[in-house]
């Protein structure tokens, strides 16, 4: 029996074939309760499932498929043990896991059970986790810039015959950090017609986790391959283009930008990196190599580099706290009412639509956690909850490694923060008395971890610049960040 988890919903010709493969799939509360996930996110894992189990069936495979009952308080394994007793099947297959907790899981209940494991490839990454740990045996540190470049050559993206890179350079990362013109206007989303499945499970959602982060009847993502498949279509044909240019850039007059919102369906299985790269190069005559490459970086470079990442050195991450943070989130970092314009719109987007792209979750809630010293486990669980492309594979790396520094610099080479200059310059934001806010959080951070800085040759400019402001201007600040701090987080 195949057991399919409900972020392995890969096309049908990465499976066994039908004829000698029975199916397992569940909808489980504790899956879906195990942090207090985005109502988004359930609804569309449960209706995205639902969806494939149908494809599955229509492909001639013997489908065991468990919709949720809140009443059924069994664990997962235990549902599983049933339907391999009703099938009379001792073998058990699943494709790699990638969250870790759940392949524990699973890989203990095979050997509780005497069972016959055998572990399939996952199509979801282009680099093997064997092949990432070869790769950093006996670094002192991960680069990305290194893995990607592997992962250029490997698979022959963007190259010529020799291995050297289209345009004489590896990253157009410099020429990617342009602030979005007046002028520019991002095309609308095309968001898809809401199927049975999709209604149907909005009613579930709203009834057994309304106390969940977002509405469920706000949902309007694509659930199916199919849709999944025009979507990547529609970021190649309409978005692509200004992607490179744009990427970095935020708006309070689009929430998506030339984004491609890619990640929910790459994370799911409903896409494969393969396909999509193959699709995007596909365009290298007609569309400009710094969209080309900005977009191949993120797909087969910083994702499957933090994936890696996670792989290599989760643990140590989650037990890690460098700059000993412990303070808590209060309810404004939900409702979006801290009283920072972008930090609050940013909050107010996630909770609409379950995503923000990377620069809104980098430079304002990664940014504006680490200064307000909040715990790097509470951060993390607020990602987890917020988004609807959250797993801890992806969440893990992305917020104790780039996000806060909480690792100390796994694979960071600095701590990513800034105070109102740079969210201003991306974005369209006014000034205002907030910028006092984030300026005095950013300096009285500096200031703090003084030592820090000071030793870093990158970063040594910080603090001789801190000692340069007025110091009107650096009580004024500072008062406005304690103040902040002590009204908009709570001590752990």
């Amino acid at each position: 029996m195949l057991v399919i988890l409900g972020n392995q919903l890969f096309p049908l010709e990465h499976l066994p074939p039908a004829d000698s493969t029975q199916i397992f799939m569940a909808e489980d509360v504790g899956l879906c309760t195990y942090e207090k996930h985005h109502q988004q996110k359930i609804v569309l894992f449960l209706a995205a499932m639902r969806a494939y189990a149908d494809e599955l069936r229509l492909g001639g495979y013997d489908v065991h498929y468990l919709e949720l009952d809140t009443a059924d308080s069994r664990p997962y394994e235990a549902k599983l043990a049933a339907a391999l007793e009703v099938a009379g099947v001792t073998d058990l297959q699943h494709f790699e896991i990638e969250d870790k907790a759940m392949e524990q899981r699973l890989v203990a209940f095979a050997a509780e059970q005497a069972l016959v494991r055998k572990e399939l490839p996952t199509p979801m990454f282009t680099c093997s986790r064997e092949d990432f740990s070869n790769d950093v045996a006996g670094k002192s540190r991960p680069l990305m810039a290194d893995f990607y470049k592997r992962q250029r050559r490997r698979l022959g993206i963007l190259v010529d015959e020799d291995g050297e890179p289209h345009g004489g350079r590896w990253s157009f990362d410099a020429d990617n950090r342009k602030r979005l013109p007046k002028k520019v206007v991002p095309p609308e989303i095309p968001w898809p017609d809401r199927d049975g499945h999709v209604a149907d499970v909005i009613e579930i959602v709203e009834h057994a986790f309304s106390d969940h982060p977002g509405s469920a009847s706000d949902f309007r993502w694509p659930t199916t391959r199919k849709q999944a498949l025009r979507w990547l279509d529609d970021f190649i044909e309409t978005r692509l283009a200004e992607f490179g240019p744009y990427e970095d850039a935020m708006t309070s007059r689009s929430d998506t930008v030339f984004h491609s919102l890619l990640s929910p369906y790459l994370n799911l299985g409903l896409l494969t990196p393969d396909e999509v790269i193959r699709k995007v190069e596909a365009r290298a005559g007609d569309v400009a190599l710094q969209s080309l490459e900005g977009f191949v970086r993120q797909v087969i470079g910083w994702r499957e580099f933090i994936r890696g990442v996670y792989r290599e050195f989760g643990e140590t991450q989650e037990a890690s706290n460098f700059w000993s943070h412990d303070r808590e989130l209060t309810d404004a970092w939900y409702d979006g009412s801290t009283g920072i314009p972008p930090l609050d719109e940013t909050i107010r987007t996630a909770q609409r639509l379950g995503w923000t792209h990377h620069i809104p979750r980098l430079m304002v809630l990664g940014n504006m956690m680490t200064l307000c010293e909040i715990r790097p486990q509470s951060a993390h669980r607020w990602f987890m909850e917020m988004f609807i492309d959250s797993s801890e594979w992806v969440m893990g790396p992305n917020v104790y490694g780039m996000g806060l520094f909480s690792d100390g610099g796994i694979f960071a080479t600095k701590p990513y923060i800034c105070g109102s200059n740079y969210l201003l310059k991306m974005s369209d934001y006014s000034k205002g008395p907030w910028c006092d806010t984030a300026d005095g959080l950013y300096w009285r951070f500096i200031d703090k971890h003084r030592e820090f800085f000071a030793g870093n040759p990158r970063l040594a400019l910080m603090p001789r610049a801190l000692d340069r402001i007025d110091s009107d201007r650096r009580t004024r600040i500072f008062d406005a960040a304690e103040t902040f701090i002590d009204q908009y987080t709570k001590s752990g």
